[in-house]
């Protein structure tokens, strides 16, 4: 699977995404995040990055469940103070969900490591996507790390004079993070001002039209890679329709 074309990870993505976002059915996210891992390791993504990312999750999957327990109980009381009950199963479930969907999701974005910046524009540019707005995402996409660097560096700096932003209070923590994010932001708008005057200077968009001498071309594979993936999109519709799992 390594060397499918990108335009067939769009459509996994896309399928992975649109149903982990309006499903609500835990048996169902747990399918959708398992074919999520096996196309990952099909492709060789770099799991144990995409792992240390979740590892954050637990946090928020314990908020949800409590607040669902809270705010909406449901299911078996599990734990609660008086009449109030702070865990229940349902809420548990909810947070399960909400779990599996912010994984769904990031293992989903994690696909598209695995090719390069050109292969993604010439794939969205197959898909009939102006060559501007492919390109435009694609400086997004490289912009995004560039900032969570400089954020990380502004961090270490902090901690090589001896400012533990996590021992700090919430009310503190919040004006440091404000005072490191202006600069970034500033920054950031200055490169893309940058490039977007060296990019005018060199006569980008004068032409409407673009030729590229790398051109992606389908093969076999792809075309039942993608069948595969428009039968699996039919047989969840139909599956959610019926009530089956749901």
């Amino acid at each position: 699977m390594s060397r499918l074309d990108p335009r067939c990870v769009f459509a996994l993505a896309a399928y992975l995404s649109m149903f982990a976002v309006f499903s609500q059915n835990l048996w169902l996210m747990a399918g959708l995040l398992v074919l999520a891992l096996l196309a990952a390791i099909l492709l060789r993504v770099d799991l144990p990055r995409v792992f240390q990312r979740l590892k954050r999750l637990w946090q928020v999957i314990i908020f949800v469940a409590l607040m669902q327990s809270i705010f909406s109980p449901s299911g078996q009381v599990w734990f609660q103070i008086g009449s109030v009950a702070l865990l229940t199963s349902g809420g548990v479930v909810k947070g399960l969900v909400v779990l599996g969907r912010l994984a769904i999701l990031i293992l989903g974005g994690s696909l598209f490591t695995v090719y390069s910046m050109r292969e993604m524009i010439q794939g969205m540019i197959r898909l009939r996507m102006p060559y501007q707005i492919a390109y435009m995402i694609s400086v997004g996409i490289r912009f995004v790390p560039l900032m969570g660097e400089e954020l990380r560096d502004s961090l270490t700096a902090l901690a090589l004079r001896g400012i533990v932003i996590e021992k700090l209070k919430l009310n503190k923590r919040l004006k440091v993070y404000t005072f490191l994010l202006l600069p970034i932001v500033a920054g950031s708008l200055h490169n893309a001002r940058a490039l977007t005057m060296s990019m005018e200077m060199r006569g980008f968009g004068a032409y409407s039209g673009r030729t590229s001498y790398f051109i992606l071309s389908p093969g076999r594979r792809d075309y039942v890679f993608l069948a595969a993936v428009f039968l699996l999109t039919i047989l969840t519709i139909v599956i959610m329709a019926s009530g089956i799992i749901l």
